[in-house]
């Protein structure tokens, strides 16, 4: 009986392991490490369930000023706690969203169940007020701001591809206005030229 014990329970472990590594495996595939956020992966796979089921919602796309600089001036080890602070203040600024990091400084949240269209506004401007004092408190010589652009289904279209491309149109216009400044997208933005932030952050 002994052995068929032993034999039992090596099976027993190899399989908990096998399970445990799968776990792992997802998570990462998932999620983001350094902010507990999601990943593009998570956000391509989320965004296509969501424009299929009922109900309107936000993107928010974020891009946070500033990260960079600290980078090249204070290193990545502490480059990396600024941005996970940088994360929480998002997180606590937009409690029901869905959070996401695409890119280096670069964040979506999906806002389910929009009633009322200047909810993100007031959600940026608290956030901006949060980021900016971050800044402050991690005693940087360079200045944290945030510029947010903002698309709403069905309003802006139905196309998961389209809501992003507008909600990066109006990240655009948010850095273009001097950055720290929340814009949400409108017909007026339709024919203005401007470059992907998406395209950019890839290329960086």
């Amino acid at each position: 009986i002994s052995p068929l014990l032993h034999t039992l329970r090596y099976f027993l472990m190899t399989s908990l392991r096998r399970a445990e590594d799968e776990r792992q495996l997802v998570r990462l595939s998932y999620y983001d490490t350094l902010t507990g956020f999601y990943n593009r992966n998570r956000y391509i796979r989320d965004i296509n369930r969501q424009a299929q089921a009922d109900g309107s919602f936000g993107i928010a796309y974020l891009d946070v000023n500033g990260l960079k600089d600290i980078n090249d001036y204070y290193g990545h080890d502490y480059g990396d706690q600024v941005l996970a602070s940088c994360a929480q203040k998002i997180r606590d600024a937009f409690p029901t969203g869905d959070f996401y990091r695409i890119g280096g400084d670069e964040f979506l949240i999906i806002m389910r169940n929009i009633k009322d269209s200047r909810l993100p506004l007031m959600k940026a401007d608290e956030l901006r007020a949060g980021i900016e004092k971050l800044g402050l408190e991690a005693d940087v010589q360079v200045p944290l701001s945030i510029s947010v652009g903002v698309s709403f289904y069905p309003v802006d279209g139905t196309d998961d591809a389209v809501l992003l491309y507008k909600a990066d149109k109006a990240l655009y216009e948010a850095k273009k206005r001097g950055k720290n400044n929340c814009v949400i997208y409108s017909k007026e933005l339709e024919n203005e030229p401007f470059m992907s932030q998406i395209t950019a952050a890839e290329s960086e």
